[in-house]
């Protein structure tokens, strides 16, 4: 029998093996593909949050915020976070807050307060119009880029685990708006109960609900003050777009500078809007355990408690340099907890 030659046997393997790395390489990339394609979402989700400038404890509470959104928001890394600020913002201390939130998709956005009202109280009634009318229609930076926005101040954190994922939730079930919890705010209530009555038919009254919290918006009590407590919201970005009395009212308030003037709170403002729209809207009551400072809603509150035993430990942390850079603190009942990354 003829003997083969070897350099025929040495092309042939090399070809088989050439043949199958093709193969298998073809094969991961389509694979690849699918994967990016069945993990595709169809739908975007942002997390905003106003953030302060250059100040320590604001600093701190803002990354003890992001690093507890790394522990505990199901499919944290789907979704982008952008950090509304002013100009006053370091590049330094930019850098700071993506090194510590490396994991985290941070985006960082300008904004400008034109305060033509000073107070010892502009910059919380900056906050309340930002939060109220500025960024829906002031800046349409969000509408090219999120189906969904949730709103997580900077001052607030998760204390567990959401469980499941907030934005999918919302979106399976196609709701409009989702909260956290109700309270009641009577900052400015008399000068939002005389503004409605003007800015209403006097000769119909109107009554709005969120779920079963009904309240009248006009007539002779007016609005009562019970309102979302709207430091966490989940809300569909288009819903105040397609009606265009939400942007009427707003309007009407930032003519009078009504934020500067009158004492009003976003939450008031934002819980009016809502009942404005005339149409039926699919709202939620969302139960996920967290924290605004040191007042704490578990999963088994529909409200938020005082933790007086831990409140001083919790805001002294607070003040040490770097300190929340890799860590979560956690403000409970009876013990302030430390979370590492």
């Amino acid at each position: 029998m003829q003997r083969k030659n070897p350099l025929f046997i040495f092309v042939s393997i090399f070809s088989i093996i050439f043949a199958l790395a093709s193969y298998i390489k073809i094969f991961h990339d389509t694979t690849e593909k699918a994967l990016a394609t069945s993990n595709a979402l169809s739908y975007r989700g942002c997390i905003v949050t106003l953030i302060r400038s250059d100040n320590l404890i604001s600093l701190n509470k803002l990354l003890n915020m992001l690093n507890s959104l790394q522990l505990y928001f199901k499919n944290i890394h789907q979704y982008p976070i952008y950090l509304f600020h002013e100009p006053t913002l370091t590049n330094e201390t930019k850098q700071q807050i993506l090194y510590c939130a490396s994991k985290l998709r941070i985006n960082f956005y300008e904004i400008y307060f034109n305060i033509t009202i000073q107070s010892n109280r502009s910059g919380y009634a900056s906050m309340c119009q930002f939060w109220s009318y500025d960024i829906w229609f002031k800046y349409n930076f969000l509408q090219n880029k999120c189906d969904y926005v949730m709103r997580f101040d900077d001052d607030s954190y998760l204390i567990n685990s959401t469980q499941y994922d907030l934005f999918e939730y919302f979106h399976k079930n196609q709701y409009d708006y989702a909260y956290r919890s109700i309270y009641s705010d009577n900052n400015g209530l008399d000068f939002i109960q005389d503004n409605l009555r003007t800015f209403l038919p006097t000769n119909h009254t109107r009554r709005g609900c969120i779920q079963s919290i009904c309240t009248f918006l006009n007539g002779p009590h007016g609005y009562d003050g019970l309102a979302v407590y709207n430091n966490f919201f989940l809300m569909r970005l288009n819903l105040f777009y397609e009606n265009p009395i939400v942007e009427k009212y707003l309007k009407q308030l930032i003519s009078i500078n009504a934020f500067y003037r009158y004492r009003v709170g976003d939450a008031n403002i934002q819980t009016i809007s809502l009942l404005l729209i005339e149409k039926s809207l699919k709202i939620s009551y969302l139960n996920f355990p967290y924290n605004h400072n040191v007042h704490g809603a578990g999963h088994d509150s529909t409200s938020f408690s005082f933790y007086a035993n831990t409140a001083f430990m919790w805001h002294y942390q607070m003040k040490k340099p770097n300190i929340t850079c890799s860590k979560v603190f956690i403000a409970t009942k009876y013990t302030l907890i430390e979370k590492n990354l």
